[in-house]
């Protein structure tokens, strides 16, 4: 028996074609599941797949609006960062935050006693120059004229004598002006020696006469103030007594059997002297029955009054000169007694310095008349005398103005200085005005920054007062240079603001910005708008964010078909058009678009039809259906 090989027995011989049908039965396998699943998933589905059914849709006329998306903020109408235009302290602050102001209101001012008396001060020069004006205008009064022929003759006589001075000087004095100058000296000689002579005198200690007269004096003078004294003493006396007698004249006159008729004040309140209103009823009793007598009485006792009170007040000021020439009499007495004091003698030294010094200028007056000037003094009177004929000169030009009337150009410089002064004055209200802060507008106080007592400067960065219109709002745009040629003043639109859901608030643009505003590299320009708020709607706050749009061009009554009911076919673009019962395909060329809407420029009629495709849902799976996109693009 053979034996057997088992490793011979179990191998197996490979076929090279074996692996490559496998390989192939695997891809087979493989391509039909992926074909069983897209039959699956394409072909077995439950959902609703998409109707290729149509519609016929008009071909008509209406009117397409072209619009720009804008974004915007809201703003006041106006708005101004208020400074002071001066430096200073904050003297008044007049409003807060919230106040409602009007346009010209005083809303803070700085400290300004300087600036306002500044303005007081221009005024007044202005004044002064209108006046001066007024009176060249209005010519010279008689008193003017008065004035400038006596300024006139001053100046003729001050040129006489400065002429006269200067020909003593040059030529000598004439016999006149020598004896005048002889008699000067004697005259001054006469003055030293009285001088002298009553400043020896006060050397000398009084003599027993002097004394003897001064005490007399005394005596004589305590006399009259005693005769005095016992004259008024009996003056007041009379006074009394008379005081007495009125009163019982009074009494008299108010006894009630009869009762007095008139009445007077002192039947109530005794009175001396009565009063001028009693005095009336006094004389109007004179003619009553019954009372006369009494009347006459009260009229007879208060004049004897009214005696005795201005006999008693001559008394007393006879008392008071009586003791002022004691007083007098008193003190020569003491002088004579005490001989002269440092007082007397310094005035009597200087009456004999003053005496020398006209001594020695009539000796050289003298000198002068009879042997004439020094160059120097020569040399001087030529000086006052030139002076003296230039004041005359002057004082003829002013006479000459006077009657004339003042000249052109005199009035005009005039005028030149009140024009001068107005610009002062309206300088310095401006500087005053500087110093305030004045509402510009009717508006409301957003902010106040400035305090009393704190420093302002005129350049600072803080704003001392912020005003702005919160019930005037405008809208704040940016637009990019692309759409900025879209845009015109008076167009038109509306916005939704953020803040405020829901409702519109038409607006109108009232200014396009020439400044562009670079960023980035991007260019926008800013626009402004009116805002409108519609009744009911909130007033919006400045500073709220907005968005909308505006019509920027709109074509009415043109012919327009919806944008999917165009295709491309090649370089045109074509439309399915219901024709005497059958689907044609017409080439078309369109205008402007919107998002609902396309102009037709030609290929179509009003009234025809064109075919769209009707689109279904499609259900859970299903494919969807393919959009068609403005301008015919699929």
């Amino acid at each position: 028996m053979a034996a057997i090989d088992f490793d011979d027995d179990l191998t197996i011989q490979e076929n090279a074609w074996r692996g490559r049908i496998v390989s192939f039965g695997l891809l087979a396998i493989i391509i039909a599941a992926i074909g069983a699943g897209a039959y699956f998933f394409y072909f077995k589905s439950d959902s609703t797949t998409l109707a290729r059914a149509t519609e016929d849709l008009p071909v008509k006329k209406a009117t397409i609006n072209q619009t720009l998306i804008i974004t915007g903020v809201a703003d006041a109408q106006f708005n101004s960062n208020l400074i002071f235009q001066a430096s200073g302290k904050v003297a008044k602050v007049n409003v807060k935050p919230g106040d409602i102001v009007k346009q010209g209101d005083v809303l803070a001012t700085l400290e300004s006693d300087d600036l306002v008396n500044a303005v007081a001060s221009a005024q007044a020069n202005q004044k002064s120059a209108q006046l001066k004006l007024d009176d060249l205008l209005a010519g010279s009064t008689g008193v003017e004229l008065a004035g400038a022929d006596q300024g006139l003759a001053a100046a003729q006589a001050g040129a006489t004598k400065a002429q006269n001075d200067y020909d003593d000087l040059v030529k000598g004095g004439s016999t006149a002006d020598k004896a005048a100058a002889g008699q000067g000296v004697s005259a001054a000689a006469a003055q030293l020696a009285s001088a002298k002579a009553t400043r020896q005198k006060l050397n000398d200690t009084p003599s027993n006469a002097d004394r003897s007269a001064a005490q007399a004096g005394v005596a004589q003078a305590q006399s009259g103030l005693t005769t005095a004294q016992n004259a008024s003493s009996s003056a007041q006396n009379g006074v009394t007594s008379a005081t007495g007698s009125l009163k019982s004249a009074e009494a008299a006159y108010c006894n009630p059997d009869p009762a007095p008729d008139p009445a007077a004040s002192f039947c109530t309140t005794q009175a001396a002297p009565i009063s001028a209103s009693d005095v009336a009823a006094m004389n109007s009793a004179l003619s009553t029955a019954g009372h006369a007598l009494k009347a006459s009485g009260v009229i007879s006792a208060n004049s004897g009054y009214l005696s005795a009170i201005n006999t008693a007040s001559s008394a007393a000021a006879s008392v008071t000169s009586a003791q002022q020439a004691l007083d007098a009499a008193q003190a020569k007495l003491n002088a004579a007694n005490d001989g002269a004091n440092s007082t007397d003698k310094a005035a009597a030294d200087a009456a004999v310095t003053s005496a020398e010094a006209a001594q020695k200028a009539a000796a050289e007056k003298l000198n002068l008349v009879n042997q004439g000037g020094t160059e120097f003094q020569v040399s001087t009177a030529k000086a006052a005398m030139d002076s003296a004929f230039a004041s005359l000169t002057a004082a003829q030009a002013k006479r000459d103005e006077a009657y004339r009337g003042p000249k052109a150009n005199t009035i005009e410089q005039a005028r030149a200085g009140t024009r001068i002064v107005v610009l002062a004055v309206e300088a310095a209200q401006i500087r005053l005005k500087n110093g305030q802060i004045i509402a510009p507008f009717d508006g409301t106080v957003a902010t106040v920054n400035a305090k009393v007592g704190e420093f302002f400067g005129a350049a600072g960065a803080t704003a001392a007062i912020v005003l702005l219109t919160p019930d005037a709002l405008t809208l704040k745009m940016n637009v990019g240079e692309t759409d900025y040629t879209a845009l015109k003043v008076d167009q038109g639109g509306v916005v939704i603001f953020d803040a405020i859901p829901g409702k519109p608030y038409p607006f109108k643009i009232t200014e396009i910005g020439l400044a562009p505003t670079i960023t980035q590299g991007v260019v926008t320009y800013e626009v402004k708008a009116s805002l409108v708020v519609l009744p009911g709607n909130p007033r919006p706050a400045p500073g709220m964010n907005a968005r909308g749009q505006t019509t920027t061009d709109s074509k009415p009554d043109i012919l327009v078909i919806p944008p999917r009911a165009i295709r491309r076919k090649g370089t045109d673009q074509v439309v399915d058009v219901r024709r005497d019962g059958k689907v044609v395909e017409q080439v078309v060329t369109t205008g402007v678009t919107d998002s609902e809407q396309v102009e037709i420029l030609t290929g179509l009629k009003e009234g025809e039809a064109v075919v769209v495709a009707t689109l279904v849902t499609p259900g859970k799976g299903g494919p969807k259906a393919e959009a068609t996109l403005p301008g015919g693009v699929k």
